[in-house]
């Protein structure tokens, strides 16, 4: 049987990914500010992004168009929410948004009232814009999206672990993305067919590099969900949830996809579905407690495979009409 690496190995490369830096980034301090003509509404979006268990999170900072305008100049705000109960801001809110975009705070405009799609396209100068029907809980949703969209990458997991609202589009966006990442480099590697079936050390390299994306996807979805521990904690904890023993028995699956004659669609769809496992699991974990047996992975692993074939074999089709028009190339599908 062909050898897997070593927990404490997978230690040692999954090192080289940062995580001090990363847990830096979650646990970095922000302030948002919330504008609006009527500081009342700014104060009810500041209530329903907070968690339940407070009133207004402190790092949220409501205000009229003038105290939006004195803070731009302070240069301490990493981002506004300007709220206008019409598509058009009023001159007021349009002046401080202005003032806002000048001090390059990125502004992400809510427009309550109406939901229609044309209302949601962001204007010049806007980051983002989100249109609702009203400030209420099912505003939240579209309101967390535009939010997420307008921010820096840097800035995503800090919001998450102190905004309970961001957490989930910020945990579908981790696994979609991850598991995205892993179905490209399974591609990349297959479509390659240059190493031999038996070269079992680059076999093993490729699982160690998909298994370290999936630790540290899992990783930060455990940051954005308020989970405190040193990087190794955090990881071990992880790994518990998961089992070990899954992780590395999925890797085995993403090595015999790896072998050229099993075929690339079914090779990039295992890599998709089981990064997808991997990251329900830990959001079941680590944002609402849940204990999972090892049968419930294995059902999330199921629930993504078709999805995985679907974003395989679109991915195979894209490669093969990019891939250089020369003979003996056809990637094999099935």
């Amino acid at each position: 049987m062909l050898g897997l690496p070593h927990l404490p190995d997978m230690w040692r490369v999954l090192k080289e990914a940062d995580l001090n830096k990363i847990r830096r980034e979650a646990e970095r301090p922000f302030q948002m500010l919330l504008v609006a003509e009527d500081v009342g509404d700014a104060e009810r979006l500041s209530a329903l992004l907070s968690s339940p268990e407070t009133t207004r999170h402190p790092w949220l900072l409501p205000a009229d168009p003038a105290e939006a305008r004195r803070a731009a100049g302070t240069r301490m705000l990493d981002l506004a929410v300007a709220l206008s109960p019409t598509p058009n801001p009023s001159p007021a809110l349009a002046f401080a948004v202005d003032a806002l975009r000048e001090a390059k705070v990125p502004v992400v405009m809510v427009a309550f009232g109406s939901q229609s799609s044309t209302v949601a396209v962001a204007w010049p100068g806007e980051a983002a814009r989100a249109a609702v029907t009203a400030l209420e809980p099912s505003a939240v949703p579209a309101v967390a999206k535009a939010l997420l969209w307008a921010i820096s990458p840097g800035m995503r997991l800090a919001l998450a672990r102190h905004l309970v609202p961001l957490r989930e589009p910020l945990f579908a966006e981790l696994i979609e993305e991850t598991a995205k990442t892993n179905a490209m480099y399974a591609l990349t590697t297959g479509l390659a067919e240059v190493v031999p079936v038996l070269d079992v050390p680059l076999n093993v390299a490729d699982i160690v590099v998909l298994t370290k994306n999936q630790l540290v996807m899992s990783y930060r979805i455990a940051l954005a969900s308020g989970k405190k521990g040193t990087p190794r904690e955090l990881v071990g904890e992880v790994l518990g949830v998961i089992g070990a023993g899954f992780l590395l028995r999925q890797g085995a699956r993403q090595l015999v996809g790896l072998i050229p004659v099993a075929g690339i669609v079914p090779k990039v769809a295992v890599a998709y579905a089981g990064t997808v496992a991997i990251g329900k699991a830990v959001v079941a974990w680590a944002a609402y407690g849940a204990a999972l047996d090892p049968g419930a992975i294995k059902n999330f692993y199921r629930q993504a495979l078709s999805r995985g074939r679907q974003v395989a074999q679109t991915l195979v089709a894209q490669a093969r009409k990019r891939a250089p028009r020369r003979r003996g190339f056809r990637p094999r599908g099935r």
